[in-house]
This record gives structure tokens, sequence and C-alpha cells, in this order.
């Protein structure tokens, strides 16, 4: 029996791979027209040509497994037919199925048979090119190229630069080399443009941004040479220059977004906040309904105190319904900073459940606690951890916060046993519960849910810290102490607290030189009032009383209310009130 073609008995259930593979097939660059060739995909004025019935069959079969999401099944039915049938346009099918589904070795295959059957087309030589790159046949890919440039002199040379990114240094060297040669013959934007960036790759920016600059000859608004030569300005540490070229670019092109939101993170990059919110501000107002820049305008205002202009943008974001939970909950911190509590509780009561609920729940009962309503935080937790359960380990951490910070250390404990006992392996709650034990000297709970977290977690590098350190501040079992502490130091050496561990069991050892080397240290990543408490008893004892008094009085300066300051001086220095 024979068939009409079945593009034309099927073509609502092609919709989906079509549309799925032309998304790829076009590419990403920012340059807006594209000089590739489009794919040579459905056209109503392509001859159509009967199928036999087995064929139809298994296209037939393939577009319904391409519907149900299994383009892997229709791919594989596709390859098969485009080598059985050697149709041009099931083989651009497959073609563009292998693409979409990242299948090189598929899309190579396909793209060869298609080069075959339309040798005038360049589409399928370009791929072909690009994934002969992928598999390192620089050669093969080279005459797909010589050949494709020789017929109409079009190469979408992004895509080449795309796939040489992941080569070596050896093969790219080699299309390096290949493109100066087109260069001599061709002048196209995206060649200049790919050739300066394989010279950047190489560090050869001076010679990066003259390519560019023939690009954008060319072409004055390609977005992608102008943000690669501002990015080799950088890299040449002419950063002002490159901050002025983005200036100058962005105020000439201005309906390009990508480099307007680019120069935007640029500004932020370099701490000027306030010249990167008014970047924005020019954005939003050239794109209104582009949510994701109110956003990013409502968060630098935030970020730069202008409250009342991040109110007015996340309340944009509110009516634009785009991402009101996180609008809410930025509306709530400023109504809190604003002593606006009964505000900030409807803004955080407004998040739906979903990935931000948590967040704004423990937010809520935090500043519930803050005001003193101890009970209506631990309400607030509760009905949270029922109304999203999964999230239930997050609220009882919550909870035993708001009882600490209430003086409640007994409560807190009592609801991380609750809490473990339903889920006794969560290190977070037995490092929490470690702690609080220690401050109710409970050492040996302490050290049966740190020995309990090492367990579970043998380089967990905080755990082993705090065991170590408090063996060491009992001044007890110092030889494990060292051990446990050194292990932490080699997971974390930046680590100031554990640095300031070090030089603190190495004085409990007697070995006083080493332990100021790395007292010294852990104060200068990190001038806590502990670290300098203990600092400066370690210079006192070893005769370095003035400095010693020194680091203390600044401290205390910085943190009056230091107990463990307080303490340290009462001792060595009795005057101290």
């Amino acid at each position: 029996m024979i068939y009409k073609r079945f593009l034309v008995l099927i073509s609502t259930a092609s919709v989906l791979i079509l549309n799925g593979c032309a998304s790829v097939g076009i590419g990403k660059s920012s340059h807006a027209p594209q000089q590739s060739a489009q794919p040579a995909s459905v056209e109503a004025d392509q001859p159509t040509r009967s199928f036999e019935g087995d064929t139809l069959f298994e296209l037939l079969l393939a577009e319904f497994a391409g519907k149900r999401n299994r383009a892997d099944v229709a791919l594989g039915k596709y390859l098969k037919q485009a080598h059985e049938t050697r149709d041009p346009q099931v083989i651009e099918r497959a073609t563009f199925i292998a693409r979409y589904l990242g299948a090189h070795q598929a899309t190579l295959d396909a793209s060869i048979l298609w080069t075959e059957i339309e040798p005038a087309n360049p589409v399928p030589r370009e791929l072909a090119a690009i994934e002969l790159i992928r598999f390192g046949k620089l050669d093969e890919a080279m005459q797909q190229i010589d050949l494709l440039m020789a017929s109409n002199g079009k190469m979408n040379f992004e895509y080449l630069l795309q796939a040489s990114r992941t080569s070596n240094q050896e093969t790219r060297q080699q299309i390096l080399a290949k493109l100066k040669e087109y260069t001599a013959t061709y002048d196209d934007d995206k060649l200049w443009y790919a050739k300066g960036s394989l010279e950047a790759m190489n560090g050869n920016h001076q010679q990066a941004i003259k390519d560019y600059d023939r690009a954008l000859k060319i072409t004055p608004s390609y977005g992608n040479a102008i943000l690669a030569r501002a990015q080799s300005l950088i890299a040449l540490n002419q950063l002002d220059d490159a901050m002025s070229y983005l200036a100058k670019q962005t105020s000439l092109w201005p309906e390009d977004k990508r480099l307007g939101v680019a120069y935007a993170r640029y500004l932020m990059q370099q701490g000027q906040l306030e010249a990167a919110q008014q970047q924005f501000y020019r954005l939003s107002r050239n794109f209104p309904l582009d949510g994701d820049l109110v956003l990013s305008l409502a968060l630098l205002s935030w970020e730069n105190k202008h409250h009342e202009d991040a109110k007015q943008y996340f309340n944009q974001l509110l009516d634009m319904k785009h991402r009101a939970d996180e609008a809410n909950i930025y509306l709530a911190r400023i109504a809190a900073s604003e002593k606006n509590y009964e505000q900030a509780s409807l803004h955080f009561q407004q998040v739906s459940v979903g990935p931000q609920y948590a967040l704004a729940q423990i937010q809520q009962a935090l500043l519930l606690q803050e005001q003193g309503k101890t009970e209506q935080a631990l309400i607030t937790l509760d009905a949270a951890g029922s109304a999203l359960p999964k999230e239930k380990a997050k609220f009882i951490m919550a909870k035993s916060e708001v009882l600490s910070s209430a003086g409640r250390n007994v409560d807190a404990i009592s609801a991380l046993d609750q809490g473990l006992a339903e889920l006794p392996d969560d290190t977070n709650m037995l490092y929490t519960r470690a702690m609080l034990r220690e401050q109710e000297d409970d050492f040996a709970g302490m050290e049966a849910d740190l020995r309990k977290v090492l367990e579970l977690q043998p380089n967990n590098s905080a755990a082993l810290n705090a065991l170590g350190y408090t063996f060491a501040d009992r001044n007890q079992r110092l030889n494990e102490a060292w051990d446990l502490i050194e292990r932490a130091y080699n997971l974390n050496p930046k680590d100031p607290a554990i640095i300031d561990s070090m030089g603190w069991v190495k004085y409990r050892m007697g070995e006083t030189q080493v332990a100021l080397d790395f007292l010294r240290k852990a104060y200068d990543a990190f001038d806590d009032q502990e670290i300098a408490a203990h600092l400066g008893e370690v210079l006192w004892v070893t005769g370095q009383q003035e400095e010693a008094a020194i680091i203390w009085r600044n401290a205390l300066e910085k943190a009056p209310d230091s107990q463990v300051l307080k303490d340290v001086m009462r001792r060595f220095l009795p005057s101290t009130p």
C-alpha cells in the first residue's frame, strides 16, 4: 500500500520535535541577524514523494514517541529510516533530534549522510564540521568547511568557536591557523570574532582586540564582539577603558538587553552599585515587561539602602505576579527594618507553600522572638512544619534557636530530642544539640553527639574542631585534641576558628611559640573577641604584657559585652571592671 507523505498526514504530531530541534539548531548568538542558513526544514513548496507502509509506520511511531517525551526512541527510528530511505527531510529531522539530545555521534552520522544527499546545502556541512571537531577529526572538519566556504562563503563561525572550546590546545591552534587563512579571503564578522576569541584563549589579547574591531567594523552592533573586546581590555588590566567602552556601547545599542545586563553586572563586580542600579533602571525603562530586570533593580535599590525605591519595585513585581514570594520576603524585611512588624508579618504570610516558604516562616518566627513573642514564634514554626513536612528539620532547628535565644536551653535541647527521634541521622540537629549540651555542662552528651556526627560524616571539620577544642579548653586528653584539630585544619586550613584551636591546643601543650604563630594568623584573618582573648593570654604569659593589654582593650571596644574578654582581663588585669 502506498501512502502520501507522512509530513502532511501527521503535521500536528511533528510540532513537538520540530520546535525542540529548531531551538537548538538556530544557536544562541545575541547578534540578532543570523547569517547562517536555517535548516532546510519542512517547507510547503518542497517536493513530496510516497513512503512504503512499513516506513510510514516507523515514522509514525517516532513522532508519537517524541510527543510522549521519548525523543531517544524517536531518534533511533528516524536514524534507521534516514539510512533506509535517504530522504533529505527524514535525514534532516534525525539530525536535529540527535542535536537536541546532545547525541554527538548520531548527529555526525546523520549530518554526513545529509551532505551526501544534499551536497549544496550548507547546514549539514556546518553541523558535520562542528561534530568532527568534537571528535578530534580536524582534517575532515576543515574539508567540510573548505567545501562550505567555496560554495557560498557562509559559515557560522560562532558554532565552530563553540566546538573548539572543548578541544585541546593543539587542535585550537590548528583551527586558529585555518581561520587566519580564511581572513585573507573572507571578511566576515563571525569569522573575525571567532579568530579573536581563539587569540584571547591563547592570552594574545592585543591581537584579539584588533580582530574584534574588524568584526565590529562590519557589524557595529555585534554584541558578542563588544563583550569579548571589553573582556580582553580587562584581561590587559585596562579596567577603566573597558568600563568606558561598555558605557558607550550600551548607550549606542540600548535595545541590546544582554549587553546592558552584562555592563550592569560588571559595575556590580567593581562595587559600583549606584551606577549598576542606574543601568538596570535604564534597562527596565526599555524593557518594562521584563520582571527579572525589575527584580535586579529592586535588589540593588535594597542593597543601596534606597528602601522607598526598593518597595516600589518589589510591589511592581507583585503587580506583575513575577517572583512574588521573593518580593514579599524582601518587603517584609524592609517593613521589619522600619519596625513595622505588622506589615512585615502580612508579607511573610503571603508567601506561598513552595521553595521560599520555609525561609519566610522561619524569618517571621525569629522576628516574633525578637519582639519577645516566643510562644507565637513557636506556634508559627509548628504550623509551618505541618504545612511543609519535608522541611521539618529546618523548622525544628529554628525552634531550638528561638528557645535558646529566649534563654531556654533545656527546652531547646528537648525540641532537638524530639526532632532526632524522627530524624536520628540529621547532623545539623546533632551538632546544634552538642553545642547546647556543652553550654549546659553536659560534656558527655556533647561528646556523644559530636561522635555521632563524625560517625556519619568523618570529614566534618566543624565537628572535629569543636570536639578537639573542647578537650583543649578543658585541658583534657590533649594528644587526642591535637589529632582532632589537626584533622580539621588539614580539611579546612583557612578557617580562623580552626587556626585559633590549633594555637590554643599548642598553648595547652606548652608550645607557646607555635601557639603564638597560629593565634596571630587566626587574629589577622578574623579579629574575633575569643581569638583576641586567646592571643592576649599567650602574649601575657610569654612576657609580652603590653601588647596583650592593647589587643584585649581594642577587642573590648568592639565587643563591650564580651564575657570571654572580661574574664581573661580580670584574671591578668585585676583592675578591669
